[in-house]
């Protein structure tokens, strides 16, 4: 379905309903390796020492491999969150959190789930998760090399 508006086309419809695998690479293969066994993975730049977290295969800013690899603790800070009040097809039921979290010891953010949030009254979710908020991970019980084997993070009191 196509929509025309003073004869310029303006929005098409487009419907994909996709099953797919994707390859992940031997750094994103050994970073969700380490996930099946309660290991974040991270890696580093050797020329500006920049660590990534989730992994990357070469440091965006150097161009070179970033081969250094490292277990990062499970604890960080909330540098910035928000909250989907909509749904999409495939997503978790709303309302859920989502932030931005420096882990100790990276340079880059790692967006993942935030529980235990009261998300009742969207005016007040802003005071319950601030920037600077400590979290930690929380492992899935069962653990198959996907981002969810970290089932979400929770703030430490």
């Amino acid at each position: 379905m196509t929509t025309e508006t003073s004869g310029s086309i303006t929005t098409q419809r487009v419907h994909w309903d996709l099953d797919y695998d994707v390859h992940l690479g031997r750094t994103w293969g050994r970073f969700m390796q380490g996930l099946t066994e309660k290991k974040i993975l991270a890696n580093a730049c050797p020329e500006c020492a920049r660590v990534f977290v989730p992994p990357q295969a070469y440091c965006e800013s150097c161009f070179v491999a970033t081969d250094e690899w490292r277990e990062l603790p499970p604890e960080g800070e909330v540098e910035v969150f928000t909250v989907a009040w909509q749904s999409f097809r495939g997503g978790p039921k709303p309302p859920y959190a989502i932030a931005g979290i420096r882990l100790d010891g990276a340079s880059t953010l790692l967006m993942h789930y935030v529980s235990g949030l009261d998300l009742s009254d969207p005016a007040a979710v802003g005071d319950q998760l601030k920037p600077g908020a400590r979290v930690r991970a929380v492992w899935a019980d069962n653990r198959t090399g996907q981002i969810l084997d970290i089932a979400h993070f929770e703030q430490i009191p």
